[in-house]
C-alpha cells in the first residue's frame, strides 16, 4: 500500500503548491458530506412520523428535509466552482514545472525530441492528468468524508452493520486491482500514441505546400489516418481494462448495498430497529459503498499517471544551461579554437582538426564547400553543440567549463533559417525582453528593414504571421538579424544570414557589419561576394 501511495507522490506534491485553494474544497466537501448524510437521517423521523400517523411531526420534517436540500444545493454549487478553480490552477503550476524543464534542455537534448511530444505533453497529456489525476484526488475528499459520516450514522442504529461493510469494502476496493498494471501501461500508451498523432498533424501541415506542389496532398489525409487509427487502439484497450475495473467495483457496490438493506429488515423484524430506519439505511448504504465503488477506478487511474510523471523528469532540479562558471570578462577580447574534430556517428565532420585565432574586432569569413561543417564550428562556438573533441576558448577560458547563460551574454548566433514567431515584429525583436523604440528603429537600420516597418500602418505592432508567413524571406531574414543587432553583443555569429536576400540588399547589411570597428564578426556563407571579400580580415577555408 505505501508503494501505492508513493506513485501518487505528483499528485500530492501539486496539491502541496495550492494549499488555500486545496482547503476550502476539503471544507466545503466536509459540509457537503455532512448534509447528505443529515438527509438520510432525517428521512427515518419523516418515515416514522408517517407510520404513526403523525402528519404535523411529518410535515414539519418534510419541511426541514427541504431547508437541508436548499443549503445542500448552494454548498454543491460552490464546491463545483472551487473544484474547477483549483483544478485550473494544479494545471497551470505542472505546465508551468513541464515548461521549464524543456527551456534548461540544451539545444541539442530538445532536438532530440519532435516538437509535437513537447505539444502532446502540454495538451493531450495535460487533459488527462487534469481528468484522472486532479479531478480524482480531490473527488476522492468526498470518497472519504461520504462513508465516514454515513459510518458513523449507521452505527447509530447499530454496530452489527460494521462487519459487513467491512467485507464488502475489501472486494470493493481491492478486486479491481487485479488490472491495475495492465491499466498503467495501457494508459501510457495512449500518450505516447497521442504524442505521435500530434507530431504527424504538426509535420504534415507544416509541410502541405510540398504535398500540393507534387501533387499528392492524399498523404495528409493517410498519415493522419493511419496516426488516429493506432492511437484509436490504444484509447480502445485503455477503455476495456477501465471498464473491467468499474464494473468489477460496481457490483460489489449493489452487492454490499443489497446486503444492508436485507440486513436492515431483518433488525426491523427483530424490532431491534424502527421501521423507519430501512429507507435510510438504503440511503447510507449508498454513500458507502458508492463511494467505495469509486475508490479501485479513481485509484487505478491516478497511479496510472506515474508513468506520465516521470517521462517529464520533474525530479531533475539541474539545469545545464547554467552549470560551470561564468565569463570573468564578457566584453570579448579573443577566440581560440584548438584542434577540433566533432564526429557523428563514424563520420568526422571536418577535413582535419581546426585551429583558429580570432582577435576582438576582427571580421572573419568562413568559406567551404556544402557538408563541410562551417554551420557546424558556428554552433560548437555559440555553444548549442557540446559532444567535440579539442577545444574552443572565449577569452582564454574553455567553453567547456562556461555555463550556457555565460556564451549567450557574450556572443549571438543568427541562423540562416530564421523562425519568426506568430506576433508582432516588437515581439519577434524583443523576445520578451524591454527595448526602447529608438534601440529598435537603430537595429532596423542597420539591417536594412527600417523604411519597410515604418510604411506599415501597424508600423512594428505589425503581425507577422506563422513564421512569418506575411514577410518576404529577405524581410524575415533582416528581422532576425536585427534581433541580434538589437541586443549589443560584441562577438556576432553569422550563418548564411544573408542567403535569402538579393545580392544589393545582401551587400548593403553584409557592409552594416563590416564596417562597424567595436565587433567581431564571423559570417559563413556558401559564396563570399566579390565586391565586399577585401573587408573581411581573413577568410578561412574549411
Amino acid at each position: 500500500m505505501m508503494i501505492e501511495v508513493k506513485k501518487m507522490k505528483y499528485l500530492f506534491r501539486y496539491l502541496k503548491k495550492e494549499p488555500v485553494k486545496v482547503g476550502i474544497v476539503i471544507i466545503l466537501t466536509i459540509i457537503t458530506s455532512a448534509l447528505r448524510v443529515t438527509h438520510a437521517l432525517i428521512n427515518v423521523n419523516i418515515l416514522n412520523s408517517l407510520i404513526k400517523l403523525q402528519l404535523h411531526n411529518f410535515f414539519n420534517w418534510v419541511m426541514i428535509d427541504i431547508g437541508v436540500f436548499a443549503i445542500l444545493s448552494i454548498f454543491l454549487i460552490l464546491l463545483q466552482i472551487q473544484t474547477a478553480k483549483t483544478i485550473e490552477f494544479l494545471c497551470l503550476d505542472l505546465r508551468k514545472d513541464i515548461v521549464c524543464q524543456i527551456a534548461n534542455k540544451p539545444i541539442m537534448k530538445y532536438q532530440e525530441k519532435d516538437t509535437g511530444v513537447y505539444a502532446s505533453w502540454l495538451t493531450n497529456d495535460m487533459n488527462t492528468i487534469e481528468n484522472n489525476g486532479f479531478y480524482n484526488i480531490l473527488q476522492s475528499i468526498q470518497v472519504i468524508t461520504d462513508p465516514l459520516f454515513s459510518i458513523i450514522a449507521l452505527l447509530q442504529f447499530s454496530w452489527t452493520f460494521i462487519p459487513l461493510i467491512l467485507l464488502v469494502s475489501f472486494l470493493t476496493v481491492f478486486l479491481p486491482q487485479i488490472v491495475h498494471d495492465r491499466l498503467a501501461s495501457a494508459s501510457l500508451s495512449t500518450t505516447q500514441a497521442n504524442e505521435n498523432l500530434l507530431s504527424t498533424i504538426n509535420d504534415g501541415l507544416r509541410g502541405f505546400a510540398t504535398y500540393s506542389i507534387f501533387g499528392v496532398e492524399r498523404q495528409l489525409e493517410n498519415r493522419i489516418t493511419s496516426a488516429t487509427m493506432t492511437l484509436i487502439g490504444k484509447k480502445v484497450r485503455q477503455a476495456k481494462y477501465q471498464a473491467v475495473a468499474n464494473n468489477i467495483a460496481g457490483f460489489s457496490n449493489i452487492l454490499g448495498q443489497t446486503g444492508i438493506e436485507a440486513w436492515t429488515g431483518f433488525l426491523a423484524l427483530q424490532k431491534s430497529i424502527s421501521i423507519g430506519v430501512i429507507g435510510s439505511s438504503g440511503n447510507l448504504s449508498y454513500n458507502v459503498f458508492n463511494s467505495l465503488a469509486a475508490i479501485a477506478p479513481m485509484w487505478a487511474e491516478m497511479t496510472a499517471l506515474t508513468p506520465i510523471f516521470e517521462k517529464y523528469h520533474l525530479d531533475d532540479k539541474s539545469k545545464p544551461k547554467q552549470i560551470s562558471r561564468t565569463l570573468e570578462n564578457n566584453d570579448f577580447q579573443c577566440l581560440d579554437v584548438e584542434n577540433l574534430q566533432i564526429s557523428f556517428g563514424s563520420k568526422t565532420v571536418f577535413k582535419q582538426p581546426l585551429n583558429l585565432h580570432i582577435s576582438k574586432n576582427q571580421k572573419i569569413a568562413l568559406d567551404g564547400d556544402s557538408g563541410s561543417g562551417k554551420s557546424t564550428l558556428l554552433k560548437i562556438i555559440s555553444g548549442q553543440i557540446k559532444n567535440y573533441q579539442g577545444s574552443v576558448k572565449i577569452n582564454n577560458q574553455d567553453e567547456k567549463t562556461l555555463s550556457y547563460d555565460a556564451i549567450r551574454e557574450t556572443l549571438i548566433y543568427v541562423d540562416q533559417i530564421p523562425y519568426l514567431f506568430n506576433g508582432t515584429i516588437r515581439y519577434n525583436l524583443e523576445l520578451g525582453e524591454h527595448f526602447s523604440d529608438q534601440e529598435i528603429f537603430d537595429a532596423l537600420r542597420k539591417a536594412d528593414l527600417l523604411d519597410y516597418v515604418k510604411e506599415l500602418p501597424a508600423r512594428l505592432n505589425t503581425k507577422v504571421g506563422e513564421n512569418g508567413t506575411k514577410m518576404s524571406g529577405g524581410q524575415k531574414q533582416r528581422l532576425a538579424l536585427a534581433r541580434g543587432l538589437l541586443r549589443n553583443r560584441k562577438l556576432f555569429l553569422l550563418d548564411e544570414s544573408t542567403s535569402s536576400l538579393d545580392k544589393k540588399s545582401a551587400l548593403n547589411v553584409e557592409n552594416i557589419f563590416l564596417s562597424q570597428p567595436d565587433i567581431t564578426v564571423i559570417f559563413v556563407s556558401h559564396q563570399l561576394h566579390d565586391e565586399n571579400k577585401q573587408k573581411f580580415d581573413r577568410i578561412v577555408k574549411i
